[in-house]
Parts: C-alpha cells; structure tokens; sequence
C-alpha cells in the first residue's frame, strides 16, 4: 500500500484518527482508574516523542533529512513538545500554547495536508500520527483533566506567537529555512493562504488570530458551564 496517495486513503485516515481519539478518551474517562490513567500518560508521551525520532531516522537514513528542514521548529513541533511537557506536569501555560497552537496548526494539518512533505511512501501515515498525536494529548488535558484555558489565554498566546514568529526569523535566517512557512508559503488547499509572499503573511497573522479566537469559544462555553455545575 502506497501511504502517500490521497483521494479515498485520505478519508480513511480522517475516520480512523477520529475513531482513536475517541476510543482513547472512553476508554481514560470512563475504564481506567487514576493510576492506569497515569500509565497511559506515560505511553502518549513515549508516542510523542518516539514518533518524532523514527521520522527523523526514516528521513535520515533516505539521505533526504536536513537542518533547514527538519528541526522540530514548526508551530506544530512546538505544540507537540509543550503537550507532552503539559500532560506530564499538568502546566497551565504549556496547556493553553499546545490548546491553541495545537488544534489550529493539527487541524489543518490533517485536514489540508502540504503534499510537499510526503516524500516517503509512510508520509501520510506519519502525518496523521505526528499530528493526531497532539491533537489527541491536548483532548486528554480537557476531558481527562479537566485542564481550561483561562482569562487572558487567548491574548497572551497571540503575543508569544508573535515572538517565536520573530525568533524563528532569525533562525531562517541562520539555516535558510522555512519554518513557520514565513519564508514560502506552505503547499496544500488551506483557505488562509492568500497570495505570494510576503503578502500572505498578513492573511497568516489575521487568520490565525481569528482561528485562535475561534478555538477560544469551546473554552468560554466549558468554563461557563463548569462554574454553573459547581453553583448547581
């Protein structure tokens, strides 16, 4: 089976992340007990981080992996570390940058994925697990936790995603990279990438403030309905 193909392989892709994500959730939420809980955990972190260095051995031993490429610089690397170091710890902050930069930067991911990046025939099947991964540890904070994003969080990561947007630059600049797409538009169908560069940097920084705001509104309505369970 080749993993890079799309069409039809790519909805089976989409059913089956889904049917994990939930199945994963079940069975935390209502089977397993606080310690088979933590165990779990301990495997999604292991994942996480596991998949990050077979992929980087996959590209590696294809002669393909480079450092302007490869480094675990993209919002999505980000969010993948800031997960895992959330469901470990239980960190606020690390939560609410992986809520945002996770969901907005997974999603689309999957959903529009950049066919650029498939060069291996394992690349589509990596591309779900990489992201879903995320995607999947960040539900774990809120349906397992119970972990929400607090007053202020949307505000306060537009502006930590606009300084690692300029200390990214400047190591595009040392490796002549790509990362964070602000020196090449990324490849795919995404709605949000209007234009040539630079001009569609601007629809980058307007769009992912309303993609943030967006994702912002699940967390207003949970906060909303914890506090009227608590008062009930």
């Amino acid at each position: 089976m080749n993993f890079a193909t799309f069409g039809l392989d790519h909805n089976l892709y989409l059913i089956g992340i889904f049917s994990i994500w939930l199945i994963i959730l079940y069975i935390g939420k209502v089977i397993l007990n606080e310690d088979q809980q933590r165990m779990l955990v301990f495997f999604l972190i292991a994942v996480s981080i596991g998949q990050e260095l077979i992929d980087d051995i996959l590209r590696w031993n294809a002669g393909i992996w480079i450092i302007a490429e490869d480094l675990p610089l993209h919002m999505c690397g980000f969010s993948l570390f800031t997960s895992v170091f959330a469901i470990y710890k239980k960190n606020q902050t690390a939560f609410e940058l992986s809520y945002f930069w996770g969901l907005a930067g997974g999603f689309q991911a999957i959903i529009t994925p950049d066919p650029n990046r498939f060069v291996l025939d394992v690349s589509t099947f990596w591309n779900f697990l990489s992201h879903g991964i995320i995607i999947l540890n960040v539900l774990w904070l809120i349906v397992i936790d119970n972990m929400r994003c607090r007053n202020g969080s949307f505000i306060n990561t537009i502006i930590i995603t606009n300084g690692c947007l300029f200390i990214i630059s400047i190591v595009n600049t040392l490796l002549g990279g790509n990362y964070w797409f602000l020196c090449e538009k990324p490849g795919g169908e995404s709605p949000f990438i209007i234009g040539d560069w630079p001009f569609y940097l601007i629809g980058f920084e307007i769009s992912g403030i309303l993609l943030l705001g967006l994702f912002y509104i699940p967390m207003i309505i949970l906060r909303k309905r914890d506090t009227n369970f608590a008062i009930s």
